[in-house]
């Protein structure tokens, strides 16, 4: 054997063998070549065998007394689905062949055995070893992973709504593996998200707002992203902390606003009785003027930040009265001034898709300032995203029972915010944007009755289009 090739497989091997002398043989041969060998003198040692030391091939003769080679494959095969077991015989028997078939054995050897064969046959089962333990591995690190995050997540079957895996903290939380999704976490409105989940493939292309559940007196905020077919990751995060943060900052700027009413008060009041006083100077009187205009132009804003609270909370009371857009519209541009003299813009007004004239009235039915702050904001950004020499363009439509305001500028919303445009804090490229505009005018819209949306291309530029209720005694 000084000729055999130097072949070392890093495995162990159970050698079961009820000849002596072929016993001996097997395992003289493959101690050299193998980490480990276990040897047994037939099926009923080499099960015990097996159960103790678990190695990672069985080399077994199928006829042997007391367990032959195939009922201890079956045995072993319920220990172990994947351990692999390569059958050595002598027979030629068909029925004998066809239950080592059936046992799904990993390779044969007939006698006498070939060193080059039984080479061959460890090497074929080693590989199949090395990917399993790749496997192997790569499922525990995963688990390791999601088992450390500190929030309940698991992989569901968006068909039957089990629970493929748990990790640790579900299963704190009583979300159990391989059971029925129920429970506090599990309420309709997310089982109807995870269900819809693998219908709708536009969930992969866009952000989706996470859906917020109340359980244990905590909040949650719960996300469902598919991650293969009929399978999706549900993720609860506990944002409890995050609500009171954000609560307890909304006091303060509530109390900080209502603070600075006072004083800005006095400001405009003392303003006001100088500009009564006699006998003072023509710049004198227009300094005093811009004072006062500039404490109410504050005063309005800050009395907007109070209604925009209002609106997120869903509190505020809406008075309604009839607008006229083209008034406010002229009535913002002041306001850009610098942003349209710098770049060099054009403003175009059209109603029903011809130029305004300076007669022509266009109403809509709600607030002025909301109006103004809506129009202004929007209008702000269309002159910060538009080219130099750019044309910023308001659409006018009347409809049955509601009025379409659209602007319309050459260039595109960059595609990373598209779908998260009107959402809060959302900017890109405005160095000092904080993504406040496009919400609150989205906000304002909302709250007077309309809605609003978003339409942007390389090839179209972009148009904001806000549709809002029209006075009842408007002609169509």
């Amino acid at each position: 054997m000084t000729d055999q090739p130097l072949v070392y497989f890093d495995v162990s091997v159970l050698c079961v063998e009820d000849e002596p002398l072929t016993l001996e043989y097997l395992t003289t041969l493959l101690r050299p070549h193998v980490r480990e060998i276990f040897s047994a003198k037939d099926g009923q040692e080499g099960f015990f065998e097996f159960a103790r030391s678990r190695p990672d091939i069985v080399l077994t003769d199928m006829e042997m007394p007391r367990m032959d080679g195939l009922e201890m494959g079956q045995a072993i095969r319920s220990l172990s689905s994947t351990s692999q077991i390569i059958l050595i015989t002598g027979l030629d028997d068909p029925a004998v062949l066809k239950r080592g078939i059936q046992l799904k054995a990993d390779g044969f050897l007939s006698k006498p055995i070939s060193f080059q064969d039984l080479l061959g046959s460890l090497e074929r089962c080693t590989e199949a070893i090395l990917v399993q333990r790749e496997v192997l591995m790569q499922r525990r690190l995963r688990e390791l992973i999601l088992n450390s995050i500190p929030f309940p997540l698991t992989l569901l079957n968006t068909v039957s709504l089990e629970t493929l895996f748990a990790n640790s903290e579900a299963q704190r939380q009583g979300i159990a593996p391989h059971e029925p999704a129920t429970g506090p976490f599990f309420p309709e409105s997310v089982l109807r998200e995870i269900q819809e989940s693998m219908t709708m493939a536009e969930k992969l292309d866009r952000m989706m707002t996470p859906t917020q559940i109340h359980v244990a007196e905590q909040t949650w905020e719960v996300s469902v992203t598919p991650v293969a077919p009929e399978t999706s990751l549900y993720v609860a995060v506990d944002i409890t902390a995050r609500e009171q943060l954000e609560s307890l900052k909304a006091d303060v700027e509530r109390l900080t606003r209502h603070d600075l009413k006072g004083p800005l008060g006095g400001i405009i009041g003392l303003t006001d009785i100088l500009l009564h006083q006699s006998g003072m100077a023509q710049d004198t009187l227009d300094t005093l003027r811009m004072i006062r205009d500039s404490g109410h132009a504050m005063l309005h804003q800050i009395n907007l930040s109070l209604d925009l609270f209002n609106m997120e909370q869903g509190t505020y009371t809406l008075s309604p009265i009839p607008i006229d857009i083209p008034t406010l519209i002229r009535e913002t541009l002041p306001q850009i001034e610098q942003h349209i003299r710098m770049r060099q813009l054009q403003v175009n007004i059209h109603i029903d898709g011809r130029p305004l004239t300076g007669a022509e009235r266009f109403f809509v039915l709600g607030e002025k300032l909301l109006c103004l702050s809506m129009l202004s904001n929007l209008l702000k950004n269309a002159a910060e995203a538009s080219p130099q020499g750019g044309t910023i363009t308001f659409n006018l439509h009347a409809l049955a029972r509601s009025a379409q305001i659209s602007i319309h500028n050459s260039l595109v919303v960059p595609a990373a915010i598209r779908n998260r445009f009107f959402e809060k804090y959302v900017t890109a490229g405005k160095r000092h944007g904080t993504g406040l505009g496009a919400y609150s005018a989205a906000l304002i819209a909302r709250t007077l009755g309309g809605t609003i949306s978003m339409d942007s291309s390389e090839e179209q530029g972009t148009t904001i289009s806000v549709v809002l209720p029209r006075p009842p005694d408007q002609p169509s």
